[in-house]
Parts: structure tokens; sequence; C-alpha cells
């Protein structure tokens, strides 16, 4: 019967077997220590492979207590080397070698013997991780990474001789720099192990097990690897600035904000002449309800000087990660390559940047993140050196992000139209599954003023389909059915209808009404609101406003462009006829805007005679008043990229959602201002067709929205 020793026990007890001859035993005297022959790296750079980070001889008999042989090897059977302190994450050690050493005393990997490698070793000390993944003996012994198998003979010490160990390490592109790592070095010892002796030397109570790494020429505290990144000094401070927010579903909201000040405030604030070189920032989860699939996307931007304050999409985008896993770190550059440079004496502020899903949210999910920057040097010729990090990483962020879930809501789209339109019916915050079922009728109905405009039909859009439509052109009330398509996937955000209109053929210029679902009483109510799942929903409505615009050459205004109007254009300019401002603007149908002449009357003769097509203002949608000025949306594909652009009035924010032609929303961006540019990065998850999107502007005098537009993406 064998009996083995392994870490924390350090008593032998004799055990009697009756019928049996007396075991043998071997004497305690194999030492394990540390060599100190300058074979462990203290310094190692980030990237940097084969690494030395503890140097172990095993001794038989050793210097320590029992130096006398007892005519027995020593059968070692597993090596165990586990984190015993420092502060780098096992997540930067790619991976974890065993060697011995081919006698000489010198670590090379060409001639020394490799005993075993473990690619992403779980090193790490007993409480790391969250949960903790082990804990401390006797209750458990599963940390750390273990070569050899139980039974079997790993390696075998010669009675009166020693072997010497090296462990090796590789070590990650983006390990940070300063950061440490202590390992202890544990082994066991066994009597009649398979390929081994039967009876074995045991370790010397001299020794005390596990062995940490006390080599010489470690840095202070004596025994540590520290992480060599940035030659500059520790100065830089990363400072979180993050303010508490709320979202909606299907938003983009900044998850975290902060600041790289080289030098920062605290500790070292003295410039050492070095920029900051950022290698890689890592974003992590460490609180909150919202799970990584709630995140369509994850954006690091850099603050531009040319936006406001706040965080906007013309910020300087860095990276983009589609898909992000915060529970295991989402990681914006390579480490490998500078993602961007913080100057000498300069602060950078740079914001995380999530897009929201449009649905799976509960109303008061919270989530909170933290930043780990990596700093470190160019390694090109010459080279460039990089100022470290001083403050503790990662940063949390001071605030958690809280998402409000509103009641579903129908929107019914506003226009300003010189004739036939379409106005979409769009859905919003509609829980999963999606929306199933909507009927208008028997009791609500779209209500309109039939002098103003008409509505002519209602079509389903996407995954729907529009049925039973009944409209009474005479009171001003439509009401339908719509349904889901069999097999079709439900929505919970897009275009599930659009209505056609057309202006009333006596509807005055510039007069405006409203599109709401009401009943007979004019008190809001719709019919039947269903999930895909047949629940019963109440909805908040969103009201449209259709506007009647000026149709240009039109300058008689009766709502076609002929000879006539070319005529009264003329003899305005000849001051035989007087026009009223609306009538001014009809006619001023050529460059230069705001002068009438000639141009414009053989303009609008050959509109007339349909030798030429007057350029109309775009349709657009708009939540104004009566003679409020309305906004022109201008949209320019190139370089593959979108850029949406609001003409007119004051702009103080601006929303463009992005829809597939199912209706399904893509993409949405919000930002300050009347300008929207989705990337080439930012629409690189699309595929090449036809889409849908709409404007929605916030300004002084209200909220505008635009007709549906499309653009048809190639590349």
């Amino acid at each position: 019967m064998g009996m083995k020793h392994r870490l924390w026990v350090f008593v032998l007890v004799p055990i009697l077997v009756l019928g049996w001859a007396a075991t043998v035993w071997a004497d305690d005297e194999t030492d394990v220590f540390n060599a100190n022959a300058g074979n462990t790296e203290p310094n190692p750079n980030p990237g940097e492979n084969f690494v030395v980070i503890q140097d172990v001889i095993v001794a038989d008999p050793g210097p320590f207590g029992d130096t006398t042989p007892d005519s027995f090897p020593t059968a070692i059977e597993t090596v165990t080397i586990r984190k015993a302190g420092g502060t780098l994450p096992s997540h930067y050690i790619l991976a974890l070698r065993l060697y011995l050493d081919d006698g000489d005393g010198q670590f090379d990997p060409t001639v020394d013997r490799l005993l075993g490698a473990v690619t992403a070793p779980q090193l790490m000390d007993f409480w790391e991780g969250t949960p903790p993944r082990c804990a401390p003996p006797p209750t458990g012994t599963s940390c750390g990474v273990v070569f050899g198998e139980p039974g079997q003979l790993l390696v075998l010490v010669p009675n009166g001789g020693s072997v010497e160990f090296f462990v090796v390490a590789d070590f990650a592109n983006d390990a940070p720099d300063g950061a440490t790592l202590r390992t202890s070095f544990d082994l066991t010892v066994g009597d009649s192990l398979i390929g081994g002796p039967t009876t074995t030397s045991r370790i010397d109570s001299a020794t005390s097990l596990p062995i940490l790494n006390f080599d010489s020429g470690l840095p202070v505290p004596v025994g540590f690897i520290r992480i060599t990144a940035a030659t500059g000094d520790a100065e830089v401070d990363v400072i979180d600035e993050t303010p508490a927010r709320t979202a909606n579903p299907g938003d983009s909201v900044v998850l975290q904000e902060f600041l790289v000040s080289d030098p920062g405030v605290s500790g070292d604030a003295v410039p050492d002449g070095h920029g900051t070189l950022i290698r890689s920032v890592t974003v992590r989860k460490v609180g909150g309800t919202i799970s990584s699939d709630k995140i369509l996307r994850l954006r690091l931007f850099r603050a531009s000087p040319r936006t406001p304050p706040g965080w906007d999409e013309q910020d300087e985008l860095l990276a983009v990660v589609n898909s992000p896993d915060l529970e295991r770190g989402v990681v914006f550059g390579d480490g490998g390559r500078r993602l961007v440079r913080v100057n000498d004496n300069a602060e950078e502020r740079f914001y995380i940047v999530a897009d929201l899903a449009a649905v799976g949210f509960v109303n008061g999910d919270t989530l909170r993140v933290s930043v780990e920057l990596v700093a470190r040097d160019d390694k090109t010729d010459p080279g460039e050196l990089s100022s470290a990090i001083e403050t503790p990483m990662p940063v949390v962020a001071s605030n958690q992000l809280v998402v409000e879930v509103p009641p579903p809501t129908l929107i019914i789209g506003s226009a300003a139209i010189v004739g036939k339109a379409k106005i979409p019916i769009i859905i919003r915050f509609v829980p999963a599954p999606g929306l199933g079922e909507l009927q208008i009728g028997p009791d609500g109905a779209l209500t309109f003023d039939p002098t103003v405009v008409q509505i002519l039909n209602i079509r389903g859009v996407g995954p729907y389909v529009v049925d039973s439509v009944n409209i009474d052109s005479v009171e001003g009330r439509a009401q339908f059915t719509l349904t889901l398509k069999p097999g079709r996937t439900p929505l919970n955000e897009g275009v599930i209808a659009e209505i056609e209109i057309d202006k009333a053929p006596d509807a005055p210029i510039g007069e405006s009404i409203t599109i709401d679902i009401e009943d007979i009483e004019g008190i809001e109510v719709v019919d039947v609101f269903r999930d895909a799942a047949g629940r019963d929903l109440l909805p908040d409505i969103v009201p449209g406003t259709i506007t009647i615009k000026l149709i240009k050459g039109d300058v008689d205004g009766d709502g076609v462009v002929t000879i006539s109007d070319a005529r009264l254009t003329a003899r305005f300019i000849l001051g035989l006829e007087t026009l009223t401002p609306e009538q001014e603007e009809a006619a001023d149908v050529a460059p230069p805007v705001g002068v009438i002449d000639a141009t414009d009357v053989r303009w609008i003769a050959q509109a007339a005679a349909g030798l030429r097509k007057l350029e109309q203002s775009n349709a657009t949608r708009t939540l104004l008043a009566v003679n409020k000025p309305a906004h022109t949306v201008v949209a320019k594909l190139r370089a593959k990229a979108l850029e949406v652009r609001l003409l007119g009035p004051e702009v103080t924010q601006m929303t463009v959602r992005v829809f597939t032609l199912t209706g399904k929303a893509v993409a949405v961006v919000q930002v300050p201002g009347p300008i929207v540019r989705l990337s080439e990065s930012e629409l690189a998850g699309l595929p090449n067709g036809i889409y849908l999107y709409t404007v929605t502007a916030l300004g002084p005098n209200g909220v505008w929205q635009s007709d549906i537009q499309k653009f048809v993406l190639v590349r």
C-alpha cells in the first residue's frame, strides 16, 4: 500500500497492515527551493513569450534538514502552479509550461524537456474571480494548474541527486504596465507510481510547501514578476466622470464617460515629456440586471473639439464591437498597435456608448461597467516611449444606467404634402414577442378632416397585412384590421402599415389637420392591440399632423401647373399683377432663390408643357402648428457612409431610425444638432439592399418627423 504526500500535509503517520510485510519507509529528506540562478525574468514586456517566472530545484537529499541520503529516489507525481499574489489577472497569461532542465542550469526551450503546456491557464489565487472559483484547503484544492497525472510518475529525482524545473509563461499583448505576479510551486510524491519505484523519499519538513517565488533579481517586494509596458513615468490618471443616466429600449446611450489625463492631478503630476500610447480599452460588466444580449453594439468614442459638450455622434469613433459580451469583457484594440495617443501634458475625454435592444427590458433594469486601459511603448524602430498609467485599474463607472420602459406606443405619421403621400403607422416599445394584431373599429377610427385631406387606402408593411378597410370620406373616419402574416416574425418596433392620403381638391395652402384614433365622442380608443401571444395591451397614441404645402409653379393655386401660371408670373414681373407671399413662393422655381424673373416664367411654361419637372421641396413630416416652417431632409450615401441632414428651423436633437423593407428596426442614432452620419463601420453589419429610414427632430417650436425615406446600400 502506497502513501502520497500533497500540499498542506506535513505530518507522517505510520500505518500497520496486518498480514503484510512491514513497509520500508524512506526518510523525509527531499528539499524544494528556488534556484536563484538568474533564469527568472523580473520585467517581461506585454506580448513576450517563454518567460521564466519561477526556477525551482528539487534535491534528494537537499541542503536543509535531513541531508543524509536514504537510498531511495524521489518519485514526483504532480507539480501544481498557483498564483500566490500580484495584480495581474489570469486572462493576461496566454499559456503556462513546465520544463525539466537538461542539466546545465540554464533555460533553453530547444533542449530542455517539456513536461506539459496549458493554454488559457486558470492561474488564480484562492479568492480570485466572481464568484470565487475555488476555496482554500482543506475545503478546496482546485486552484492552479496541475502538471502530471495522479498515480503516474512525472519525474524521478535520483537518490543523492537533484533536478531543476522552469515555470514558463506567455503574456498577452495587452498585459497592463506595472501589473505584478507571484507564483507558488507545489509537488506531490508517492510510492508505487506507474513507471516509478516502490518507495519514494518524502518532502523534508524543513521545506515549506508550497514554495513561493523568492528568486533574486525580482523587483520589490521580493518574488514578484512585474510587467513593463511603458518606459515613461507612471503619471497618467484615468478619471471616471459618468453621470446618472436613464434610457429607453432602442436608445444609444453612454455607459461610461472617462478622462485620460497625462499627467493627472494625483501622485506624479509632473509631465515626463512622453504621451500616453493607449493600446487597448477593456469594458466589463460589474453590476446590474441587464445582460449582454440586450446590447446590440458597443462603441468607443473620443470627444472632438468640434462638437458640443457631451457625447455626440460626430465625435471621433475609435472602435466598434457588435454583439458584445460584457460578462467576459469587450476589448477595443488588440494591444499590438496603438489605439489612440493622448499628448503629454494633455487631457482627452472618452465615451463608451451602447445601442440597446428594442425589447427584453424590465422597467428599472440597470447596468454598471468598468474600463481598463493598457498603455505601452511603441515597438517600432526607433519607437516611441509611453507614459504609464498611475491610477488603479479597472475604473468603475460612478453611476449606473437605468432603463425606463415606456408603455407600448402607436404613432401616426405626419406630413407636409403637395398631393398624394404615404403616412407610416409605427409601433414602439411593444414587449416580446411583439405585435400580433391591431384593430381600429368598430368603436375607434382614424379621424381626419375630409375638406383638407382624403384617406385613399391603408396597406400593411413587412410581416403585417391589412384587411377589412372601411373609409368614410364624408365623415372623415377610417377603420381597419391589421394581422400578422402566417409564419412571420412579429415586430416590437418599426413600421407596420402605411396610410395613403391625398390633398382634398379645395384644401387651402398652409392648412393643417390632425389624424388621430378616436371614437364617435372624440375619446382616444384602440379596439384591439394584442401581442403575438394573445395578450391585450393598452398603447399610448401619438397623433399625426398633415399640412398642405405649396405646389411649385402653381401660382394661381388651382392644384396643377398650367400655362396660366406662367402668364400670371410674367404679369407680376411687368408690374401688372400683385401676388400674395404664397403665390410668390410658388412662382420662384428657378435659381437664384428669392428672385422672380424671366427664367421662372420659362421654367413654369416648360413644366406646363411636360418638358421640365419642377423641383418640389421634400415632403416632410411635422408636428408643428399651422404656418410653422417645416424641415427638409437631405440624405447622401457616399464612401459607404450615410449622412442625413435637416435644413430649416433650429434643431436641438435629431434621431434617425433605419428599417428593413419588412419594417424591422436595425439602427437608431440620436445626436444633438441637425446632422447624423452613419459611418461605414456602423453600417458594416447590414447587407447590401434597400432600407427605409425616418427622421425625428426636436426644436424650440416642437417636434418634427419626416416621411418614410429610402436609401440603397451598395458596397
